[in-house]
């Protein structure tokens, strides 16, 4: 057995910790680790002002890491000092690092590290919506472009929208980017993400949903129907449109008028004119009031 080194009196012997935080300043350093009660859970990198400003109002205890550039330091301080007390990694950074971090250039000046948007599985998000009396349900089918999908949450979260269905068979969350665009309605909006919604809407309909899609083909002036009390409004992707599975499950095809010579919307803009005239109604027939 090797001997034991003599004891160097007058010199305390340093603890690890003590050792690291005298050769790197402990925000950096912490930065760099993963958090250890959090290893292997599946994060978003969020970025934009008000969608980071939402998480930290609803669900702070998600965030597992805080960038924040020198201009956003106010805005966000009292995340800081929230993040601080609990251990949770933080870090002042300049814009061209944080654009290196947080993946874009449109960070808006601050990225958080944060479980995903809550996403309810079908069945869930059926039990959720099915006893309501009244209220809109929007169905995307192959709408995947995250800005368009960031847009159509913030107008459906504008609208007071039940809950809005994704159809899509390569999305499983909300990017970071969709949700900059959605200025904080994703954290607001009940969300399912299905890869088949033939089985989801049928459920919807025994629960007394009628089914309202967009389509120019044989369709009716959204302007010329009376809006059902609750309804499921179906719009596809652009080019594709709707499929013809979910024309076959509908109550009612409309379309929005056209009084140009450009023959289609974006599909955002397509979402926020058929949710202002169902929204209209629902308002004049005294079913809903303003928030």
């Amino acid at each position: 057995m090797a001997p034991r080194p003599p004891h160097r009196q007058g010199r305390p012997t340093k603890s690890p910790r003590s050792q690291t935080s005298t050769t790197k300043p402990r925000d950096e350093r912490e930065v760099r680790r993963p958090h250890p009660a959090r290893a292997g859970e599946e994060i978003v990198k969020f970025i934009g002002v008000q969608s980071c400003l939402t998480i930290a109002e609803l669900r702070r205890n998600e965030i597992r890491r805080l960038f924040v550039a020198p201009e956003q330091r106010e805005t966000f301080a009292r995340l800081l000092a929230w993040c601080a007390k609990r251990d949770i990694p933080t870090k002042l950074i300049e814009d061209d690092e944080l654009a290196r971090v947080a993946g874009t250039e449109h960070h808006e000046g601050v990225c958080i590290e944060a479980k995903p948007v809550k996403i309810f599985k079908a069945a869930e998000f059926v039990g959720r919506v099915a006893d309501i009396q009244r209220g809109v349900i929007v169905l995307l089918e192959g709408v995947e472009n995250p800005h368009n999908v960031g847009a159509i949450l913030r107008t459906c979260c504008f609208f007071g929208v039940t809950g809005v269905i994704v159809r899509s068979e390569v999305m499983s969350t909300l990017s970071g980017a969709a949700c900059r665009i959605a200025e904080g309605a994703a954290e607001h909006v009940q969300l399912s993400i299905v890869r088949d919604a033939r089985a989801i809407v049928e459920y919807l309909k025994e629960a007394g949903f009628a089914v309202v899609s967009t389509t120019p083909h044989e369709a009716r002036s959204l302007y010329g129907i009376s809006w059902p009390d609750k309804v499921v409004v179906v719009f596809g992707a652009e080019g594709s449109g709707v499929s013809e599975a979910m024309l076959a499950l509908s109550d009612l095809k409309v379309t929005v008028p056209r009084l140009g010579p450009i023959e289609s919307l974006n599909v955002a803009t397509c979402v926020g004119s058929v949710l202002t005239e169902a929204r209209r109604q629902a308002v004049v027939k005294g079913l809903v009031r303003r928030y």
